[in-house]
């Protein structure tokens, strides 16, 4: 496998794990508005969420960066 396939692989893997994440995102705000404010589940989901962005992010720049590479 050359290494624009292996690019390309790798960014459609990065398409999925995008919309798996932002289907957690939107599971962790559904369950956010039936937590009470200040309950250990409600921080555990703030912290769940915190850490979805951030994998978000990373999954942003992975693209970006794979993406200057086909060019």
């Amino acid at each position: 496998m050359n290494q624009r396939a292996r690019i390309l692989r790798a960014l459609a893997a990065l398409r999925v794990q995008r919309a798996i994440l932002l289907e957690r995102l939107e599971e962790i705000a559904e369950n956010l508005r039936r937590l009470p404010i200040g309950s250990r589940a409600r921080r555990e989901l703030l912290a769940a969420r915190a850490s979805i962005r951030e994998a978000l992010r990373l999954n942003r720049i992975a693209v970006r960066n794979l993406r200057r590479a086909l060019q």
